[in-house]
């Protein structure tokens, strides 16, 4: 009875570090497979608002731990004229099944940060140095 004991240990020892192994590289390819579903989803609603309203936000599409979607949409909320067609641009770019499982799907607006005016760059000559190519 002993050496059963032992020889099933001493088995069980012995693959551990090879189950470990494909514990982890299982674990790898979820986190690829969920990461690519992310992008692709992504791409897929801002495709839909920019063929909606050209290029007027861009959203981040995140997946939940259990399964469910969270899109986040930075918009001028000032302009209820450019929100709604955003959102019901992004709304349809998911599946009917998807936006009406509860819980699962989720649409969340953020203040869109207003663009920073920028200057032409200027040329400032360095002490003792001419400007012109001559």
């Amino acid at each position: 009875m002993q050496s059963v004991v032992f020889s099933t240990l001493s088995l069980l020892v012995a693959l551990s570090p090879i189950a470990l192994l494909v514990a982890a590289l299982r674990l790898a390819t979820w986190r690829q497979r969920r990461q690519l579903a992310e992008i692709a989803r992504q791409i897929a609603v801002t495709d839909a608002i920019h063929g909606a309203l050209g290029a007027v936000v861009s959203p981040v599409v995140r997946r939940s731990f259990w399964g469910g979607w969270r899109l986040t949409i930075p918009v001028p909320l000032d302009r209820p004229e450019i929100v709604t067609p955003v959102v019901e641009a992004a709304y349809g770019a998911f599946s009917e099944s998807e936006r009406t499982r509860p819980g699962r799907f989720e649409i969340v607006l953020t203040r869109q940060e207003r663009p920073v005016p920028r200057r032409a760059p200027v040329l400032v000559p360095a002490r003792g140095e001419s400007v012109s190519w001559t």
